[in-house]
């Protein structure tokens, strides 16, 4: 099918520019110093090299899918080799899915292989490793990934110069990773005339649209999966129901499907 091979060819112009072998190193040197650190700390338990390990990945997985899928099609309508792609037998959703899927298994691979290769370092320097939290720590970082490569593949679908769709892309990464939580206790500020004693017992609404964040989604995974700081404001007995870790997988495909299916309602329409 001709969504295979885009993904397929997108795969392939990864590894000949090395992109694929770059981040496969620096995921696995990531890892590795991680756990280095980890052990070197006083507590030399499993679950601090998880939160090391989730704490740089809330940082650095989207800024390498930032990098991975802003110009994935903005480039190729800008030098006109889409029009090339499209006169061949591929429809617009199949060339999107064959970018996402491409792109997608660029980005996955090196969180896959790195996580899986250290493994062996893990097991050697701790005690006990939880192999299937651990697993699903992957799934969890893959999907996390994933969220973002399709909001910057969304983004480089919906706009139309490189520029905008740049600036657009890092300015996501940096208002959903960087400055989300301290957006969502503004608003909840502003809403309740700036009474700080709101902050200590926000209404369910705002505790959710706080985990509404890829990143937070995450942090919340990680926090169901290992006993983590990172995500230790969405648990607890009195905590509403909306903050459940099965939520915080909807948020993250919900990211994924909205962000593609609004970028390709936007790309369908338009002359390449």
């Amino acid at each position: 099918m001709s969504w295979q091979a885009i993904a397929r060819k997108d795969l392939r112009d990864s590894i000949r520019s090395r992109t694929l072998r770059v981040l496969i190193a620096l995921f696995f040197l990531l890892l590795g110093g991680m756990a280095y650190v980890a052990r070197t700390l006083t507590d030399t338990s499993f679950d601090e090299f998880v939160d090391l390990t989730a704490e740089a990945f809330a940082l650095v997985v989207p800024l390498f899918a930032v990098v991975v899928g802003y110009k994935s099609i903005i480039d190729e309508r800008e030098s006109g080799t889409i029009a090339l792609a499209l006169s061949f037998p591929h429809a617009r959703w199949e060339f999107v899915a064959g970018k996402f899927l491409g792109r997608g298994a660029v980005l996955t691979i090196p969180i896959l292989a790195s996580m899986i290769a250290v493994t062996a370092l893990v097991s050697f320097l701790f005690e006990t490793l939880p192999v299937l939290s651990y697993l699903l720590l992957v799934v969890a970082s893959v999907l996390y990934g994933l969220a973002f490569l399709a909001l910057t593949l969304g983004l480089s679908m919906a706009l139309s110069t490189g520029r905008r769709v740049t600036t657009a892309a890092f300015g996501a990464y940096i208002i959903l990773v960087l400055l989300w939580t301290d957006l969502v206790d503004l608003l909840v500020l502003v809403l309740w005339r700036f009474d700080g004693t709101i902050l200590t017992d926000p209404p369910g609404w705002a505790q959710f649209l706080g985990m509404a964040s890829p990143s937070e989604s995450y942090a919340r995974l990680v926090t169901a999966l290992f006993d983590s700081d990172i995500g230790a404001v969405y648990v607890g007995s009195d905590r509403p129901w909306l903050l459940e870790p099965w939520l915080a997988v909807l948020v993250l495909l919900g990211w994924i499907a909205l962000s593609i299916g609004i970028g390709y309602d936007r790309f369908r329409r338009v002359e390449l």
